[in-house]
């Protein structure tokens, strides 16, 4: 097994990510947002993601990927 994890609903636009684990081998998070969210394209960084694409060429399109490798984040 690779990963598991649970969320609990607040209600029909909430919820809560809980209980979420993976193997030590696989601890990589990837996530993607696109161009017309700046926030999160300085959020990310700031919270330890590296940027898979060119910061300073500003894209106009996406997906914008971000990685994050938990291994040196233990």
């Amino acid at each position: 097994m690779v990963s598991g994890g649970a969320f609990r609903r607040y209600d029909a636009a909430t919820a809560e990510v809980k209980r979420v684990w993976t193997h030590p081998r696989h601890r990589r998070i990837y996530l993607t947002t696109g161009p017309r969210q700046p926030e999160a394209v300085r959020l990310y960084p700031a919270s330890g993601y590296d940027p898979q694409f060119d910061v300073a060429d500003r894209p106009t399109r996406g997906p914008l990927a971000f990685v994050k490798d938990l291994h040196l984040h233990t």
